[in-house]
């Protein structure tokens, strides 16, 4: 079930590991969404997902839930795929921008959900790509990443490393095109209708996802 396009039988789906950042005050459905899909995918393809926080004390979400992370942005390993998440950013800090920025380096996709889109333009992440964010954010992400296609009323932004979503319950949408891209529509739609029961919306593809 597992392939992104039709290799021989004997070869088998390429592992990949997926960061999920936290932080004081990170919206919950942020990243909990992008993690129910990687983690329920991961029953079908080798997908390995952790969390990684300032450090591995407790963090608290907007919604006062408790979480410790896996790993510090000290000593967490390199990512195939890093998701950034909203919420009140300040809880990201100057360390949390500066293991974007050094994991993304080496990381084969980095999508950000909501407001963590402001996060990926301070790591210098959104210049001269399309991307979005949630629609309250639209003008302030203009003002913070002036060399950024900044687009409206978008579910998700594919610009090929970058993948930006809109609100909260968009990163879930913006996962599950991901999961299609890089192992196939069968496991997909298995994650999203026969065990989450989801049906995503869909957002028309941008000139880099065409060309690629």
């Amino acid at each position: 079930m597992c392939e992104a396009t039709e290799p021989a039988a004997a070869e088998k789906p390429k592992p990949r590991t997926v960061a999920l950042m936290v932080f004081d005050g990170v919206e919950l459905l942020d990243f909990a969404g992008p993690a129910e899909v990687f983690i329920v995918a991961g029953q079908q393809c080798p997908l390995k997902t952790f969390t990684v926080g300032p450090s591995r004390e407790a963090i608290k979400t907007m919604g006062g839930i408790a979480i410790i992370p896996d790993h510090s942005f000290e000593d967490a390993p390199q990512a195939d795929i890093l998701v950034i998440p909203g919420g009140n950013l300040q809880g990201a800090g100057t360390a949390g921008v500066k293991w974007i920025k050094r994991s993304a380096e080496k990381a084969e996709v980095v999508m950000s959900v909501c407001f963590g889109a402001f996060l990926l333009a301070d790591a210098e992440l959104l210049d001269g790509i399309p991307a979005t964010t949630h629609h309250l954010g639209i003008a302030g992400l203009k003002r913070r990443a002036p060399r950024c296609q900044v687009q409206e009323n978008k579910r998700f932004v594919d610009s090929g490393k970058i993948l930006t979503t809109a609100g909260v319950t968009a990163g879930i949408d913006g996962s599950l095109h991901l999961l299609q891209r890089l192992y196939g529509k069968e496991v997909a739609d298995w994650t999203s209708q026969y065990w989450m029961e989801h049906h995503p919306a869909t957002t028309p593809a941008t000139d880099a996802e065409k060309t690629k």
